[in-house]
């Protein structure tokens, strides 16, 4: 049979690899292989899921890190048509539970990390990932067969390759499906806007890339895709831990990596305490998933590590990537725009909605931003009542508050269930928690609504404060008065009250958990 893999499909991207550039290189601990090579592993692999009855459309979970297992799985699913569900291992255990059963799996491949998970599906439908494999089937013997032609399966650009989970931080967590096409297309549209434009974590042929994003958060942002598509050296650390990204930085001479703010801060902290921060000299990170403060802004600059921010989500991939602006009077004003703006990734559409009127808003003002795009998946898994509330005809509601600029540029301000209506008007927390960050001491800071009877809401804010500091509260409304003062914020955004805390509960993707902590202090 011939055709197998036509159009926009995920094999094809190793395939093309394995023969444009045979010889560069994926790293993963003590292991060492060419494209060359992962291409004939991938090839045994997918013949051996054949033989266990893994079939076109089979759901196969996949709970580890960022490993070669890992990376070899997303592309023997692929092809030969199974559905790959990489397994959010920081969900609470009852969510992990919930998600395996709600996405159909069938089979489920677990590092040792995740052992506990194994009893999750058929004791029979088990295959462990390690060396040390002790189960019925075991991954080193599935790669090891002597298969040298791929598997005569016709896929194409329309069947449904993976699916993937909302973090749940409002809801049990929401399921999405993207075909072949549409999660490729949405991986390149990113490598397109990093390689085309203006943007300062521009990535190329050349480059080595190291993704901090697990593969569980939306496949690693795409770059199990981007480092064989562009021919890049690709180098997996397995589970993130700030000390060993330092080591292979330096070791293995990576120069782009992408991340939350929250890696970035805990790898600067390592390099600045290892007296290694000229490792990070050159480097370049696409950073995004919550807000980026100016504090991590300006140590990034000052450490010569060029960055640019990304807009997006699961149920939308990636949509927006900042593009450098042509003319700014600073480097802070240049650092600035760079963090809280993005631009539409290409063949994305933005509006921003008035969410009363259902009509569009004039560029500056606030609304509830909309998009569609043609990777959109258009609807979440087996729940309609949750599809119709957010697909309405092409159009996505992202249930995130923006705006757009003049420059076409897009600026994320606030979730919709997080922005504070007080007296009829909008106040973005956001706002409040980027000036509150940037003061001395401050580790972790959120701002909320309480229910107050003449307002209908007041901000309050919720700050754990760092080991060996001892914050005030007049400290806090200082910061906040110089920019009442300034004109930068009105004086009728300043919290009613200041609480400080010990923890702030956090998401499974590293994000403020505000749900939990309304629980926990308005309760």
């Amino acid at each position: 049979m011939e055709g197998f893999g036509i159009g926009f499909t995920v094999n094809n991207v190793i395939k093309r690899a394995a023969i444009l550039c045979p010889e560069t290189e994926i790293v993963w601990e003590d292991n060492r292989i060419s494209y060359g090579e992962a291409y004939k592993r991938i090839i045994s692999l997918a013949n051996s899921l054949l033989s266990l009855g893994i079939r076109k459309g089979t759901v196969i979970g996949v709970a580890d890190w960022n490993t070669l297992p890992m990376f070899e799985l997303h592309y023997a699913a692929a092809m030969i048509g199974a559905i790959i569900y990489p397994v959010n291992v920081r969900l609470p255990p009852d969510q992990i539970a919930y998600t395996i059963k709600m996405a159909d799996t069938e089979w489920l491949f677990y590092s040792g990390d995740f052992r506990a998970l194994s009893t999750l599906v058929s004791k029979d439908r088990t295959i462990g990932l390690d060396p040390e494999c002790n189960t019925k089937y075991c991954y080193n013997d599935l790669v090891n067969t002597k298969a040298t032609k791929e598997p005569e399966i016709e896929i194409t650009g329309r069947d449904f390759y993976s699916i993937l989970f909302t973090s749940g931080t409002t809801s049990l967590p929401k399921a999405v499906r993207y075909t072949h096409e549409k999660f490729v297309h949405g991986a390149l549209a990113i490598a397109y806007q990093l390689s085309m434009y203006n943007t300062p974590a521009s990535l190329h042929q050349g480059d080595v890339i190291m993704p901090f994003i697990p593969f569980y958060h939306i496949h690693s942002w795409g770059s199990f895709i981007h480092a064989p598509y562009l021919c890049d050296k690709y180098v997996l650390m397995g589970r993130f831990t700030p000390d060993k990204a330092l080591k292979l930085i330096e070791a293995e001479g990576v120069t782009w990596v992408n991340a939350v703010p929250t890696m970035m801060y805990m790898l600067i902290d390592t390099a600045e305490k290892m007296g290694k921060t000229n490792v990070l000299r050159g480097l370049k990170a696409l950073v995004g998933g919550m807000p980026i403060t100016s504090g991590l802004t300006k140590k990034m600059h000052e450490l010569g590590i060029s960055f640019s921010s990304i807009y997006g989500g699961t149920d939308m991939l990636a949509t927006s990537i900042s593009i450098a602006p042509k003319n700014y009077n600073s480097i802070d004003k240049f650092l600035d725009y760079i963090r809280l703006t993005t631009h539409p990734v290409p063949f994305v559409e933005v509006r921003i909605v008035d969410p009363a009127t259902g009509k569009d808003v004039s560029p500056g003002q606030f609304g509830e931003v909309w998009l569609r795009a043609p990777w959109l998946p258009y609807e979440y898994y087996k729940d309609p009542e949750k599809t119709r509330e957010s697909y309405v005809g092409s159009w996505f509601r992202t249930g995130d508050v923006g705006m757009i600029l003049n420059d076409g540029g897009l600026r994320i301000l606030d979730r919709l269930k997080d922005v504070i209506k007080s007296g009829g008007e909008w106040i973005p927390t956001s706002v409040l928690e980027a000036i509150i960050s940037n003061i001395p001491g401050v580790d972790l800071v959120a701002v909320i609504g309480r229910p107050h009877e003449k307002w209908g809401e007041r901000p309050i804010a919720i700050i754990k404060p760092k080991e060996g500091y001892n914050l005030t509260k007049e400290q806090i409304y200082e910061a906040l008065n110089k920019e009442v003062d300034a004109g930068r914020i009105p004086k009728w955004w300043m919290p009613d009250d200041v609480i400080f805390v010990k923890e702030i509960p956090l998401t499974s993707t590293g994000k403020i958990d505000k749900k939990e902590l309304k629980k926990n202090i308005l309760s």
